[in-house]
């Protein structure tokens, strides 16, 4: 049996609650790491993963149940942090602030010509794909 076949396997094996469980755990802890978000909301969506992922590691089976979500969760948080540190060598999350602040002023933002080189060579390398 490969490990896609055993996968498969383990969720027929669940049911409709401990789907439901890990549905809201995985948008829950989603919602969690959003840094767009408030901070209550990011604490209370943590809450309801960390919750539900108490509930549906009480309603698994096997041991199975639970490595589907914690490997949920670090597949979220791998992503999450490989494009935290692919917009932080481009340069993209400091845009924001300052430009809205420029703007605000009344002056144009200020751009630095070393970082317009790497986006260009960033988004011409992402065309070619």
């Amino acid at each position: 049996m490969s490990m896609l076949e055993g996968l498969a396997a383990t969720l027929n094996d669940m049911g409709f609650v401990q789907l439901a469980l890990l549905f809201v755990a995985v948008g829950a802890y989603a919602l969690a790491i959003n840094g767009s978000l408030g901070a209550g909301l990011r604490g209370g969506a943590a809450s309801a993963a960390f919750a539900s992922g108490i509930g549906f590691s009480t309603l698994a089976t096997s041991f199975m149940g639970g490595v589907v979500l914690a490997l949920a969760v670090f597949s979220i948080a791998l992503f999450a942090g490989s494009t935290w540190i692919i917009a932080a060598t481009l340069g993209l999350g400091g845009e924001r602030g300052p430009a809205a602040a420029a703007v605000e002023e009344g002056r144009a933002a200020v751009r630095a010509p070393a970082l317009q080189a790497v986006r260009g060579f960033a988004a011409g390398l992402l065309r070619s794909l």
